[in-house]
This record gives C-alpha cells, structure tokens and sequence, in this order.
C-alpha cells in the first residue's frame, strides 16, 4: 500500500487493499475507540483520494475532511447556556411577542379569587392585580385544509322545481385568497417544489395536484401584476442599486439554444436588483427598499437598461455589482459604478496557506474599512458624515495596500500570472471602483445584501430544477419580487397576498395603494 521514495511517502489505494486493511483493524486486539479510530482515518484517507482526482480541488474541500474550521469561526464559537447545556443564547426562546397572529384566549380566576376579595390562604390580605402569566402551545396541521359544505335539497313533485339551502361563500372559488398565498409562500420563499408539496397535502388527505398549483399560480401572477408594474416604475426613480446575476434554468428556452448556431447567446440567468432611494419619505421615515428579479437571456447590465429606461428623476445613478463586464450597463454611461471589495477580499481566501504572510497583510487591510464602516452604521453616521469617517479613518489603509500591491510587482517579489498575483491584480485594475466608499456619500462596500436575495433563486433552481416556459420564469419573476420586498420590508406576506386577492379589481384600478409597503392589515384596513 505504501512505498517509500527517499523523503516522499507514495500511497496507492485499490478497492482490494482496503477491503483487506479494513478486515485487518476489525481483528486487532484493542479497545473500541482505537479501532473506530483506526477506520475514521483510513476513510479519510480514501475521501482525500478521491478529491485530490477532482479536477476542481480547492483547500475549502480538503479542510472539510479534517473538520477544519473557517477563519470567520475562529474565536467566535459561543459559549453553551449554563441554564440549558447545548443551547446557544437566544436560541429557541421565542416570546410570545413572535407570534403576532396568535389567537390569544384570556383565562379568569374563579370569583372567590378576584381582585379585592380577601386571601382565601391567610385571611388577611386584600387580593389585587398582577401581571398575567404567559404560556404559549404550538400545535400542528396541515398547510392547506379542506371544508366541505353540504347543502339540503328538495324537489317540488309537481312542477320540479329544487330547493338549496344558502350558505355564506357559496359562489366563491374552491381554492380561497389564503390557500393560493400559502402555496406561494412554500413555493417560491421556502423553495419546496409543486410535486413535493402534492405530495405531503396527499400524506394530509388534503389533495393538491401539481397542475392546480401552478394554475392558481398563473392567477396569483396576474394579480400582481399591476402591483409588479408599479414597483418598477418606483424602482426605476431610485439613487442606488445593487444588481448581480446567478444561473437559470427554463426547459423551454435550453431546446431552442440547441438549434442556434455557435456563438449565439445560450446563458439562462436570473438578475437580482435591489432598489433604494436615499432620503426620507414624506411620513418621516426612510424609503422602502425594493427586490426585483428577472430571468431570462438577458444579463444585469441590460436588465438594468431596461429598468432605468424612461427614468424621469435627474438625480445621479449609483450601481453596486461585481467587475463581470456583463454587469456594466451599456445605454447609461452616466453612472457610478462601485464594484464589490468582499469580492476582491474573496480573490484571496484559498491562499492563507501558501501565502500566509502576505493574505493577512491584505486581509487585514481590507478588515480596517470593515471595522470603520460597521462603526458608522452602530452611530447612524450618514451621508457626509460617514464619507468624512471613512476619509479620516479608512483611507490610510486602503492606500498603503494600494502601495503595497505596486510594489510587489515593480519590485518582482510576487509572479503576476501566480494565484496571488492575480488576486492583486484584480484588486489594481478595479481600484477605483473598489473603493467608491471613499469618495461618494453613502457608497456601500460589497454587494453582499444582494447576494443574500439571491440565495432564494438559488435555492429554488435546485429545489425545482427549472421552468418549464418562458411564462413560468415570468410568473415566478413576479411573485418572487413582491415576497421579497414584503421580506425587507417587514409585512407579513401571507396577508398581504390574502388582501391583493380579494381586492384584486381595486388593486388593478389604484396599484400603488397597494405597494408592500402601503399594505395595511385587513383589520385595520
């Protein structure tokens, strides 16, 4: 199994010699935990193998073997709840405030025990108010239930006529406003596909065949869709966008690219577009943020044309992405383009080992404007404020990395086309946009807000797998952007779709009442 050359030690793993290794540790004589230990290594040993073969290996696989911990971990491990071992703080211990559309039910003291009346314990005391005591029940059932109505006939035996008992909703569609919001929900936020969530309702004796989900689907879509239209036009006036694209698949559009001829378009991808307005509103609060996807053959920088096309307001654009050169749009050359420094920061993540030194050295310069841009945030500091704090604080050692970075290369220290190189590289050629937080108000540092949103789609490719049609990406476009804007917004998004639903005719007639953010609860509406 193992030949020694000199100081190297070479190892050749066949199925044989592992059978046959495995056999000879079951026999040895030792304790339990020897042997289990003695196994644990030798798979290690054959996982190793195996990915060292891949031809994509990167050090984050190899440290997964060993349960080698990220350097974001370090140190940052919580110490375990003396009150609960194994609980971290917080865990687990939701109040009864996290469940606001909790029905709440008031249990009275018996008459004898009411406010005013004498300790029935001592005799002496007067009995007065006290904080009620809490307790919440969590109970389980189904997501989606069924109610059948029956109704009572009679049939006139002279003129034939049949009689219905009435009932309130009798007309109404078998799939109610709350049934069609709740699909959606498990669907697009929690990425649980049409077949599984079929198949659990069956498990339910609560039937819902994948074809009635995606056509109550097409009839929630059309339905937001002057919501949806609404949120563009508000999308398109704002100051700051963020915008970035991840893979898509829709079944559909991967037949025809088959018939295209070469080097014609063939990529699928969704784009992410995060909107937001700087300034305040005119109910004194800062304005709401929108998330807009679109998928498709398009990537950002034409979707963020397209968005920006017929914009009214002749305030500046500010855009925040990745250095892709399809995230540059094409038709706006008037923009401020910032690029994302937890992308440069990244360049260099897999290199810790070979180039300790010098990846701690950047790291660590990178981790100075982290530090000041996470101070800004915890003392509110806006606009000139914070870029006047970032000038002070985060300049000097942006600059002194920029010095070093040139010198590494003037000086010929570090090989231009080597993995280091190249992160360093990356970080000059795309310096000034890199660092966009030290020279514009309210320039963010990284695009990781967006990446965030992301992850949804993301989720949902490998959940679902793909679109069907160009009208299934549509419609998963447009109710995803509207959860998603109730997500950073706050509003609770099954009320929400609930609402749009039965006031669909108002909703098309006066769209922006029924923004997100305009969204007001049904009792309260």
């Amino acid at each position: 199994m193992t030949i020694k050359e000199g100081k190297n030690i070479k190892i050749e793993l066949s199925e044989e010699e592992i059978t046959r290794r495995l056999d000879q540790i079951e026999q040895l004589a030792c304790d339990d935990d020897l042997r289990e230990f003695l196994i644990s290594i030798l798979q290690a040993v054959v996982r190793l193998d195996e990915i060292i073969g891949m031809k994509e290996t990167t050090i984050a696989r190899l440290r997964k073997i060993f349960g080698k911990k990220s350097e974001k971990l370090i140190g940052k491990i919580k110490k375990p709840n003396k009150k609960h071992p194994g609980r971290n703080d917080g865990q687990g211990n939701n109040g009864s405030r996290e469940y606001p559309n909790a029905k709440h039910l008031f249990h009275k003291l018996e008459e004898s025990l009411q406010a005013g009346n004498k300790c029935p314990l001592c005799s002496k005391g007067t009995l007065y108010k006290y904080s009620p005591g809490i307790f919440v029940r969590i109970t389980g059932g189904p997501s989606l239930t069924a109610l059948v109505h029956e109704t009572e006939k009679t049939r006139c035996s002279g003129c034939g006529m049949i009689f219905e008992a009435d009932f309130a909703g009798k007309d109404d569609s078998k799939y109610d406003e709350k049934a069609i919001s709740i699909i959606a929900i498990l669907h697009y936020l929690a990425s649980i596909p049409f077949y599984r969530l079929g198949k659990i309702q069956k498990f339910l004796k609560t039937p819902m065949p994948r074809s009635v989900q995606w056509s109550l689907m097409e009839t929630l879509a059309n339905d937001l869709l002057p919501v949806w239209k609404s949120l563009i036009n508000y999308a398109r006036e704002a100051d700051l966008f963020y915008s970035d694209d991840t893979g898509g698949k829709i079944i559909s559009v991967m037949l025809d690219n088959k018939r295209k001829k070469k080097g014609d378009r063939k990529k699928i991808s969704t784009t992410g577009v995060i909107a937001k307005r700087d300034g305040v509103s005119e109910y004194g609060k800062p304005y709401p943020e929108c998330i807009l996807f679109f998928t498709g053959l398009k990537y950002s920088g034409e979707n963020f044309d397209e968005l920006l096309n017929g914009r009214e307001s002749k305030a500046p654009v500010a855009l925040m992405s990745d250095a892709l050169p399809q995230n540059n749009p094409k038709k706006f050359a008037k923009i401020v383009h910032y690029l994302c420094l937890a992308h440069g920061r990244r360049k260099f993540e897999d290199l810790a080992e070979m180039f300790q030194d010098d990846v701690n050295y950047i790291k660590g310069q990178i981790a100075i404007a982290y530090k000041n841009d996470k101070y800004c945030k915890k003392n509110n500091l806006k606009g000139a404020d914070r870029l006047l704090y970032h000038q002070k604080h985060s300049a000097l050692a942006m600059m002194e990395l920029h010095e070093w970075c040139f010198l590494k290369f003037s000086n010929r220290e570090i090989e231009p086309n080597s993995a280091l190189g190249k992160g360093i590289k990356y970080l000059l050629k795309h310096w000034e946009g890199l660092t966009g937080f030290l020279y514009y108000e309210n320039a963010p540092l990284d695009n990781n807000k967006l990446e965030a949103a992301l992850r949804t789609p993301v989720l949902n490719r490998k959940n679902w797998l793909f679109f069907q049609n160009e009208i299934g990406a549509f419609v998963g476009d447009i109710i995803l952007s509207v959860l998603k804007t109730c997500e950073t917004n706050k509003v609770d998004p099954f009320e929400y779709l609930s609402c749009v639903q039965k006031n669909r005719e108002d909703a098309k007639a006066n769209p922006l009442h029924y923004l997100p953010w305009n969204f007001l609860s049904e009792d309260k509406k």
